[in-house]
C-alpha cells in the first residue's frame, strides 16, 4: 500500500488548536514525531506548522490523537481545530478573490467535488445530493488506508461548516449521519446553511469576510458550545452517577438482613426496607410516625420512654457516631424479639435507623455464659489436675487441685509447664509433648513430688490435643492405689509360699513317715534277711522323696486344691505334669510286712 500523504495545512490546525488553549503542551503533542520524519526538532515544528507542504498521513492521525485524548480531552476537537484554521486562515489574494466570485456556500458546494479530488489525499469520491438554495447531503467515500479514521470525517465537517464565514454569513449546520468507519459504505454528511440576499452577496464579493469579527464570532460560538457540551456532558455524568447510585442503594436496601428506616425530622417514616418489615411483621404504611411506631412495639410504657430517651440521645444529638441500643419488642404476631437499634444523623432533614436480630446471638450467649459457668466449677471441684496449656507448652489456665499440688505462682499465665517438672525428666516431658502435638493421645505414669511432704506420689497422665492448638492436661493421684496394688502382690506372693510349703509338707510326709519306720525297725533286727527287706523299703522311700523334689522342681502354672477346710495347697499333678510318662520313676515293689526275730 504506497504511503498516504496529507497536507501539512492539517498539522498546522492541530499546533493552533492546542497552543491557543494549552501553549505548554505544544512540546508534548510534537514528542517523538521529529525521529518519524528525520528532523531535527525545530525542522520538524517548521514543517508542521508550514500551510503548503506534505507530510505522512501517520504524523497527523497521531497528533489528532493526542490533542484528542491526552491533551485537550475534547472528543470533538478534529471538528473545532478544523472549523478554526478555515476560518482565521489568510488564504492569499487570487484565493480570496476565487471565493469571492463565488458567491454564496451553494456556489461553492457545487465545486466541491473537483476540489476535494484535486487537494485531498484521503478522499476517493465525492457525491453532492438534495441540492438546494439551503443545503445539501454530500457523500464521502474514503479511501482504504488503516491511518483514515472517524476523525477525518470530523475534520472534513469542521472545514464544511466554516464556509459561510467567508461571506460574513453564520456558519453551516453539518450533520453526520452515516460514518463510513462504523460499516457504512461512504461517510454520509447533511449540510444547511443561511440563504444570502442580493445585498449581501455583493457585499461579500467587494469587501470578503471581516476577519476580526469573524474570529469574535467563531471565539464566542466555539467557547460557547464547549461550556454547553462540557455541562451536557457534566449533566449527563451526573444523571448516570445518580441513577448507579440510586441502582445502588436500592438493591443494597433491599438485599440488606439489616433492617433500614429513614424518617425526617417530625418523625415521618420515608422509607423501610423489606428486612425490617419482614423483622416486626409491620410496614412503614401502618404507621405514619415513628411515636405511633414506638406504641406498637414498646406496649410497656417504661421500656418505650427509655426507649424514646435513648432516641433524643442518639439521633437529636446530631453526633456521628452510630448509638447502640439493645431493647426487647413486640412483634405484630406477638412474638418478643431482641432488637439491636442503631440510630444515626443523616442530614438536616432526615435521620436513619438500622435494627438488627439479636435474639438468638443473645440466647446463644446466655447459653455459653452457662456452659463456661458449668465447666469451670466442674473444673475447680475436680479432684484432679487438670492444666490448659497452648501451643507453646504455656499455662492458660489451671483449676484449685493443680495449684494445690505445684504451687498456685507457678501456674500463672505464661508460665512454661516443662518447669513442674523434676529436671532429670525434662527429656521424657519434651519427647511427650511433641507427641501430643502430632494429634495424639499420651497416656503415661508419672512419679512428682507430694506437696509438703518429704515423699513421691504416683500419678497418671493424661494428655489430648484439642482444636485450635488447645492441649488440656489431666494428672490423676493413683498413689493409693499404686500402694494398694503393692501390697496386693506381696500378699499374693506370700500365699504361694504359704500354700508351696503345705504342698510340701503334705506330699513329703508319708515318705519321711515311711522312711523313719524303716530306719526305727532296722535297729530292731539281726537277721541279714530283715535288715535288706528294710533297706530295700528305705530305698523306695528314698526314690519317691526324690520324685517329689522332681516334680517340684517343674511347676509351671498356679493349680490349687483344697486341703483342709479353709486351707489350700498346691495340686502337684497339675502344676508339675510330666514331660514324658516314660520318664517317671518306677515304684520299687512292696517287699511284705516285716517279720520279727
Amino acid at each position: 500500500m504506497d504511503k498516504l500523504l496529507t497536507s501539512t495545512f492539517n498539522t498546522m490546525a492541530v499546533i493552533s488548536y492546542v497552543r491557543r488553549r494549552n501553549p505548554e503542551e505544544v512540546p508534548r503533542l510534537l514528542k517523538g514525531l521529529d525521529q518519524v520524519l528525520g528532523l531535527s526538532p525545530n525542522e520538524t515544528e517548521a514543517l508542521l506548522n508550514h500551510s503548503g507542504r506534505w507530510v505522512p498521513l501517520e504524523v497527523h492521525t497521531e497528533m489528532l490523537r493526542r490533542a484528542r485524548e491526552e491533551i485537550c480531552q475534547d472528543p470533538r476537537a478534529p471538528y473545532r481545530l478544523t472549523f478554526e484554521a478555515v476560518t482565521f486562515h489568510n488564504w492569499g489574494p487570487l484565493k480570496s478573490l476565487f471565493l469571492r466570485l463565488m458567491g454564496c456556500p451553494k456556489n461553492l458546494i457545487r465545486s466541491a467535488p473537483w476540489l476535494l479530488r484535486r487537494f485531498s489525499r484521503s478522499v476517493e469520491k465525492v457525491r453532492v445530493s438534495e441540492f438546494s438554495n439551503t443545503g445539501c447531503r454530500l457523500h464521502l467515500t474514503w479511501k482504504p488506508h488503516p491511518a483514515l479514521n472517524h476523525d477525518n470525517c470530523l475534520t472534513m465537517m469542521g472545514g464544511m461548516a466554516s464556509l459561510p464565514l467567508r461571506w460574513g454569513a453564520p456558519p453551516a449546520e453539518v450533520v453526520e449521519e452515516q460514518c463510513a468507519f462504523a460499516g457504512h459504505p461512504a461517510t454520509v454528511l447533511r449540510m444547511s446553511w443561511t440563504p444570502q440576499t442580493w445585498r449581501m452577496r455583493l457585499r461579500g464579493m467587494v469587501r470578503g469576510v471581516n476577519a476580526g469579527r469573524a474570529r469574535f464570532l467563531v471565539d464566542s460560538l466555539n467557547e460557547h458550545a464547549r461550556q454547553v457540551e462540557l455541562l451536557t456532558e457534566q449533566s449527563r455524568k451526573m444523571a448516570r452517577a445518580l441513577a448507579q447510585e440510586q441502582t445502588r442503594f436500592q438493591a443494597l436496601s433491599e438485599n440488606l438482613s439489616l433492617g433500614a428506616a429513614f424518617f425526617d425530622t417530625q418523625g415521618r417514616f420515608l422509607y423501610c426496607n423489606p428486612a425490617m418489615e419482614s423483622m416486626f411483621g409491620y410496614s412503614c404504611k401502618q404507621f405514619e410516625t415513628v411515636q405511633k411506631w414506638n406504641d406498637a412495639i414498646y406496649p410497656d410504657p417504661k421500656m418505650r420512654r427509655e426507649a424514646e430517651q435513648a432516641w433524643q440521645d442518639d439521633i437529636l444529638s446530631g453526633h456521628s457516631v452510630l448509638g447502640m441500643r439493645t431493647f426487647r419488642v413486640r412483634c405484630a404476631d406477638g412474638s418478643r424479639k431482641d432488637i439491636l437499634f442503631r440510630a444515626g444523623y443523616l442530614s438536616e432533614e432526615e435521620h436513619f435507623l438500622l435494627m438488627e436480630d439479636v435474639t438468638q446471638r443473645l440466647a446463644a450467649d446466655e447459653s455459653l455464659e452457662r456452659s463456661e459457668s458449668l465447666l469451670r466449677a466442674m473444673m475447680e471441684g475436680n479432684p484432679d489436675t487438670v492444666l490448659v496449656l497452648d501451643q507453646r507448652a504455656r499455662v492458660l489456665m489451671a483449676n484449685l487441685a493443680a495449684k494445690e499440688l505445684f504451687g498456685a505462682w507457678r501456674l500463672e499465665t505464661g508460665q512454661r509447664a516443662l518447669a513442674l517438672l523434676p529436671s532429670e525428666r525434662w527429656p521424657w516431658g519434651r519427647a511427650l509433648w511433641e507427641w501430643v502435638l502430632q494429634g495424639k493421645v499420651a497416656r503415661e505414669e508419672l512419679e512428682l513430688p507430694l506437696p509438703d511432704q518429704k515423699d513421691h506420689g504416683m500419678f497418671e497422665l493424661l494428655a489430648i490435643n484439642l482444636e485450635g492448638g488447645i492441649v488440656v492436661i489431666n494428672l490423676r493421684d493413683i498413689t493409693h492405689r499404686y500402694r494398694l496394688e503393692q501390697e496386693r502382690q506381696k500378699a499374693a506372693r506370700l500365699t504361694g509360699v504359704v500354700e508351696l510349703a503345705g504342698t510340701a509338707a503334705h506330699e513329703l510326709n508319708q515318705p519321711l513317715t515311711s522312711l523313719l519306720a524303716s530306719s526305727e525297725l532296722m535297729t530292731m533286727y539281726e537277721n541279714v534277711p530283715d535288715l535288706k527287706r528294710q533297706a530295700t523299703r528305705i530305698r523306695s522311700d528314698a526314690l519317691r522323696l526324690a520324685r517329689l523334689v522332681e516334680r517340684f522342681g517343674r511347676i509351671v502354672r498356679y493349680e490349687t486344691k483344697e486341703y483342709l477346710p479353709g486351707r489350700r495347697i498346691i495340686d502337684l499333678d497339675k502344676a508339675a505334669a510330666l514331660h514324658n510318662e516314660s520318664q517317671e520313676v518306677p515304684q520299687p515293689k512292696d517287699p511284705g510286712p516285716a517279720v520279727n526275730g
